[in-house]
């Protein structure tokens, strides 16, 4: 098979077939020499690998960009990348060198999650062409060798860790020259017919934050080295000791009382019954040896370091926050000490896992769980600049949406994550639609309308067969049994169709049909959970917020009131899962309760609070998971956008999308003290802040060109507009 890009090349690998589970497995090495008559004009090389791999030319890394290439469904997509390499080439000879990994493409040791049965599993492999002054100058073929046994990394894998022999680290093999007498031939495999390669169109997986320790200290097991914050990475570390010497590094996020790593449950051999979990290991040389891994990553704020005979030198320590290199797109502060805790620990969450999708976690599974980024992609939206990674998994869900129109509960998937439900395939709605609300940017929604279809008809039978799904409203306190999970599957029928509908609008056709259907089953809906007096007849807070946000009601008025006492029945303590939390904070602001979303928020234990009492640095999965589950996952991050949508007031509309038109509506609540940020539009910069002091609001809002916006029905004009709210009557208009 020939592609545009890569002329004749074929993926190439070291051994026929993958290896069988090992804690001796070599990461393979390829080198190839080759000619460059006269100057170099230009040089392009063009890279695939399903289990990531580093490449360099003369020594050099061609990228600092890390695991390359893009996860995704390997039999159906490949995504590839591209890089100008005219600086590192010259002319006459060079050598080009890689190494490949395994990835998730060749997880060879039994997981839940089944990775070692993956159709596609294979040997680590990669693609290449290099183009220098528009001629391919060298690809992957026959011609180059490998080497697994001089590999100094003879062990790794993403979920599990990497074990470098520092005995056999010489980087000569990069270089023009080196002796490959005792190297093997490569194999060859063709380009799967089956796959599609395309351009990674997203920002690439980069360590963007190097981190020194905070302390160290001297444990019964070793030396216990604390980040003080807890992200995704790893860590690089030089030591010198006596060859042969086995110096372990162990990460967690966690410890107990007595200063012992304490991973919550995430280690069970349920999950790991034969890989370690989360250690790397350096064999030393008896020189001095710098290691930092290659093909894996960690969720940890600890790392205890075994088998050193001395303290190590803090200066020789660095973590390194690695996640995918996405900017920041807003910003918060607030008087409260739990918001601002919120607010951080969110952002580092949501970066903590961004892996080429959102990821639950970067510990125990790393896997691109939908029902999360369904909970949380509205936040992710305002605050960071994440609609080219949302592109390129969208891809991704398209591709492994199953034959009856459902999606697996992880994406990529390799078939497994069946029945998990809308909780899990409503990402195939959301995450086109927030796209479009917040960007303006329809091509997601129109693109996706054949899905769209295919998913109403398969929920539509689903509930005339009233099938029971394994997700209702996860992980709230009780919540499962509260609200019922055929409330559930039948609330996201009608948001699927309702998206349907916008995309047929936004596309010009004629959606009558699909408002029809619509209708239907916002009437059968309202005749099943709304009694004949207009109340609701399940009143889980979970419930009621949905169905005042979806506006399926008799009378609002009624409901509005029935969510207001189930907030105060319940004393205020957060009884919604991951699905009920997505609208219960609005729901309570819309129905002018925001002082009931803010008490929840700030004072429910288990809740948010819990956490910031508690020390953590990121969310957790689990609200009284102090001693279970994990500690940096995004999926209760979505208050975040409560705090831009109700405190700052900043809201998109569906009939105005990308902010044309906002009415500014703030949320003023005393016990707050005072708010501030911005949050960066396709039109512009929004910037708002608000402080209460002395029986009176001060608040100043600024507008870019370009957006039309209103506050309590004044319009406003573009720049700074200032106003003093001494009570809810009187607004007098500030000096600019």
């Amino acid at each position: 098979m020939k592609h545009r890009d890569f002329g004749k090349a074929v993926y190439i690998k070291a051994q026929e077939k993958p290896s069988t589970f090992s804690l001796y497995d070599p990461i393979p090495m390829f080198r190839k020499e080759f000619e460059i008559a006269g100057e170099v004009k230009t040089a392009q090389i063009v890279v695939q690998s399903p289990g990531f791999a580093c490449y360099y030319i003369n020594g050099k890394p061609v990228t600092q960009d890390l695991f390359i290439s893009p996860l995704s469904n390997y039999n159906k997509l490949l995504w590839y990348n591209t890089y100008d390499v005219k600086s590192l080439l010259q002319s006459g000879t060079n050598t080009l060198a890689v190494m490949a990994g395994n990835g998730f493409f060749n997880e060879t040791f039994d997981t839940v999650w089944h990775h070692k049965d993956a159709s596609w599993r294979d040997a680590p492999q990669f693609l290449l062409s290099l183009t220098v002054n528009g001629k391919i100058v060298v690809e992957s073929d026959a011609s180059w060798k490998t080497s697994r046994e001089r590999s100094p990394i003879i062990y790794s894998h993403l979920r599990s860790g990497e074990y470098y022999d520092a005995r056999k680290a010489d980087d000569s093999w990069m270089l023009n020259g080196y002796d490959d007498q005792d190297w093997q031939t490569v194999y060859c495999r063709e380009i799967p017919q089956s796959a599609e390669l395309r351009l990674t169109p997203c920002q690439p997986v980069r360590e963007m934050e190097c981190i020194k320790p905070v302390f160290i200290t001297k444990t019964d097991e070793g030396y216990l080295v604390d980040f003080g914050v807890t992200m995704s990475g790893y860590i690089q570390i030089t030591v010198q000791e006596s060859r042969d010497a086995e110096i372990l590094l162990r990460y967690c996020e966690d410890l107990d009382a007595d200063m012992h790593l304490k991973y919550n449950g995430m280690n069970k051999p349920y999950f790991y019954p034969e890989s370690p979990f989360h250690l790397d290991k350096i064999i030393a040389s008896g020189g001095v040896d710098t290691f930092k891994p290659k093909f894996c990553y960690h969720g940890f704020r600890y790392v205890l370091i075994e088998g050193l005979s001395k303290a190590p030198d803090p200066a020789l320590i660095r973590a390194y926050f690695t996640h995918q290199d996405v900017a920041r797109t807003a910003d918060f502060q607030s008087g409260n000490p739990i918001l601002n805790y919120i607010y951080q620990a969110g952002i580092r969450s949501t970066y903590s896992n961004l892996f080429w999708s959102l990821t639950d976690c970067p510990t125990r599974e790393k896997l691109g769980w939908t029902n999360d980024a369904a909970a949380t992609a509205e936040q992710i939206l305002i605050n960071f600049d994440i609609k080219p990674l949302f592109e390129k998994w969208y891809e991704d869900i398209k591709l492994d949406t199953c034959e009856d129109g459902s999606l697996p509960g992880v994406i990529p998937s390799h078939g497994w994550g069946d029945n998990w439900g809308p909780v899990c395939d409503n990402l195939l709605y959301e995450l086109p639609y927030r796209t479009y609300l917040y960007t303006g940017d329809s091509s997601m929604l129109i693109g996706a309308i054949p899905y769209f279809e295919h998913y109403v008809a398969f929920l539509w039978q689903k509930k005339e067969e009233n099938h029971e799904f394994i997700l209702g409203d996860w992980l709230g306190s009780g919540s499962s049994k509260l609200t019922p999970k055929e409330f559930v599957r039948d609330f996201y029928l009608i948001k699927a169709l309702r998206i349907t509908t916008l995309a047929h609008r936004l596309k010009g056709d004629d959606d009558r049909t699909w408002q029809a259907k619509t209708k239907q089953i916002e009437d059968e809906f309202i005749a099943t959970y709304v009694d004949d007096e207009g109340k609701a007849t399940v009143t889980s807070q979970t419930a009621l917020a949905m169905l005042l946000q979806f506006g399926l009601y008799r009378e609002r008025d009624i409901i509005s009131k029935q969510l207001a006492e189930a907030v105060v029945r319940d004393e205020f303590k957060l009884t919604s899962g991951m699905v009920g939390i997505q609208y219960l904070y609005d729901a309570l602001t819309a129905c002018g309760h925001p002082e009931y979303a803010y008490k929840i928020i700030t004072e429910s234990e288990p809740g948010y609070k819990t956490w910031y009492l508690d020390g953590a640095t990121t969310l957790w999965e689990i609200w009284n998971g102090k001693d279970k589950g994990s500690h940096n996952h995004h999926m209760f991050s979505n208050v975040l956008a409560w705090f831009y949508k109700s405190l700052l007031g900043i809201v998109p509309k569906e009939n105005a999308p990308a902010f044309a038109e906002i009415d500014l509506q703030p949320a003023f609540l005393k016990e707050i003290g005072f708010v501030k940020g911005y949050e960066d539009t396709v039109r512009g910069r929004i910037e708002v802040e608000w402080s209460y002091q002395n029986g009176e609001f001060t608040y100043k809002v600024t507008v870019p060109v370009g957006i039309k916006a209103n506050f309590r029905g004044r319009e406003l004009t573009t720049g700074v507009n200032r106003f003093v709210i001494k009570d809810e009557t009187q607004i007098h208009k500030g000096e600019e």
